[in-house]
């Protein structure tokens, strides 16, 4: 039952789509807990991203990152 709202709560989780461009692939970053900032890694690499959350923000939900 736990992995199952787990699970809930994730896909309910605010998230950025974003091209990981050195890997030629799209993945996701979820908003953290604290809600400062949106976190993962590249599906492809496992690098990590970390995009903070600023006051003025931006109505942007589709990003490119560049990974190794």
């Amino acid at each position: 039952m736990e992995e199952a709202q787990s699970r809930a709560e994730i896909k309910s989780r605010p998230f950025l789509g974003v091209y990981f461009a050195g890997c030629s692939v799209y993945g996701r970053l979820y908003r953290n807990k604290e809600k400062s900032a949106y976190v993962g890694l590249c599906p492809g690499c496992g690098q990590s991203f970390l995009i903070r959350i600023d006051a003025d923000g931006t109505s942007c939900r589709l990003f490119t990152a560049y990974c190794r």
